[in-house]
């Protein structure tokens, strides 16, 4: 009886042994990011016909340089506001990057068709990807078009100069 207990152990000990697999080797493709991505998001009309619409569209260079193409729209009221930026991303490290870029903002009088503000800005920053959902980044806005404007859109006082806390999820 005891051999026969020892002999059936072992039989369902070196089936189960032999039946695993090793350790596997990652793909060591599944950490290269994609060298074009497009997204964007278009929120549903609110109650009083606010619409909010962007795209991004990026463009890996190398595995340090990257070259962003971010457009918005936003509208709310009487007011319609879109903007372009064009950014280039260098990282420094794996998930920690700096950019800078050009920015057009344009604010559209609905009532008279007319624009009531045209700001440039110079974009530099810094910003994190904590993980692919989660983005975080410190930027500094300078204005640089020579339109003396002080009351900018929706009626927020314009700065000449600004810095911007941005996170996106």
């Amino acid at each position: 009886m005891r051999q026969s207990l020892i002999l059936l152990f072992a039989s369902l000990f070196s089936i189960g042994a032999i039946s695993q697999n090793g350790v596997e080797v990652p793909d060591s493709n599944a950490n290269i990011l994609p060298r074009f991505t497009i997204d964007g998001i278009d929120h549903p009309v609110g109650v009083n016909g606010e619409v909010y619409k962007n795209l991004r569209i990026e463009y890996r260079v190398s595995e340090r340089l990257q070259i962003q193409l971010q457009h918005f729209y936003d509208k709310f009221g009487t007011h319609e506001q879109t903007g372009s930026k064009l950014l280039l991303k260098w990282y420094v490290k794996k998930k920690l990057f700096l950019f800078a870029g050009p920015e057009a903002l344009f604010d559209i009088n609905q009532v008279t068709g007319e624009h009531e503000l045209m700001q440039t800005n110079l974009n530099i920053g810094i910003g994190y990807e904590v993980n692919p959902s989660l983005l975080l980044e410190l930027g500094y806005h300078s204005r640089t078009n020579s339109n003396k404007v002080t009351i900018g859109n929706f009626g927020r006082p314009v700065n000449p100069n600004s810095f911007s806390l941005r996170a996106s999820f």
